[in-house]
């Protein structure tokens, strides 16, 4: 009964730990590593790029989605439409932002 319920223990967290991966997007955009989480209204963004956490806003966009925030005194853009984003450095340096 033991090894049938520390078996169970096991299938359960291995399990949320697949649910909790699933909901990180990971993007490489150019030298950057980019992990980003929704919230559940998609009106904020939680990135962490190279280790730095900041939280992004979604702004006005003609189309797909588009967050902005501010890191290090660099203004971050995050602007996605299906599986393709990209990512803006004061609006001055660009990414294509690949799947990882």
């Amino acid at each position: 009964m033991k090894k049938f319920l520390l078996g169970m223990f096991v299938l359960a967290a291995l399990g949320a730990c697949d649910r909790a991966a699933d909901d990180v997007l990971v993007r490489q955009c150019g030298g950057y590593r980019v992990e980003m989480t929704f919230a559940d209204d998609g009106d904020t963004m939680n990135a962490n790029i190279n280790g730095d956490a900041m939280t992004l806003k979604r702004v006005v966009s003609a189309s797909g989605a588009r967050y902005q925030g501010v890191l290090n005194d660099i203004t971050v853009t995050l602007w996605g439409r299906g599986d393709e984003w990209s990512m803006f450095l004061n609006d001055e340096e660009s990414f294509v932002c690949d799947a990882k």
